[in-house]
């Protein structure tokens, strides 16, 4: 399932039938949980202390990505590793998924809470958690830097071989934008 309509999906929480829900959906070789799922697995099926206790190496880490149209929080595994990160759910044959699971958790008491207070909790989870930088967020920082690969200022000579030697043809116009902006911030710093 693609990105867009899986975290749709995972804003259909409202009715108290959904709060013990967990959607993983199929990426290739990899389950991907997001948001209220991704919630579920890491405050409830496999903590951090449940994994410290088994003595595993590496845990699984929830990261919370900021795009331009919004935010999410993403947990993902291969296929092969199920029964390792979804206790009690050993018995489920990850070969049988097509797009995606659903797991219901019988040991969340939805009775004891209401939306609100799960909302709250699921917000303040989500927010402490680190930003993680999308690759675009990546790329876009390592172009506007002002300083040269030798970490000395940019100079007018160096702006110049970066317009020479640019490729504008097989570049996008955002792209294009993008570097244009980049070479502002530059001559600007000149100044």
């Amino acid at each position: 399932m693609r990105l867009t309509p899986a975290l749709e999906f995972e804003k259909l929480r409202k009715d108290p039938e959904s709060w013990n829900k967990i959607f993983l959906h199929k990426d290739g070789k990899f389950f991907r949980a997001y948001e209220w799922s991704a919630w579920l697995i890491k405050t409830v099926v496999c903590t951090e202390e449940m994994q410290k206790e088994r003595g595993d190496m590496k845990m699984l880490t929830a990261n919370r990505y900021v795009t331009k149209k919004g935010e999410y929080v993403s947990v993902g595994f291969p296929l092969e590793s199920l029964a390792k990160f979804m206790i009690g759910f050993e018995d489920f044959d990850p070969n049988t998924v097509d797009d995606y699971a659903e797991f219901t958790l019988t040991t969340f008491d939805e009775e004891s809470s209401n939306y609100e207070e799960l909302l709250a909790a699921f917000e303040e989870w989500k927010h402490a958690l680190p930003e993680k930088d999308t690759k675009q967020a990546q790329k876009a920082s390592r172009t506007t830097s002002n300083v040269d690969t030798d970490g000395g200022r940019v100079g007018m000579f160096q702006i110049l071989s970066q317009v020479l030697s640019y490729p504008i043809e097989s570049k996008t116009p955002a792209e294009n934008a993008e570097f244009i902006a980049t070479l502002k911030r530059q001559l600007s710093s000149l100044l």
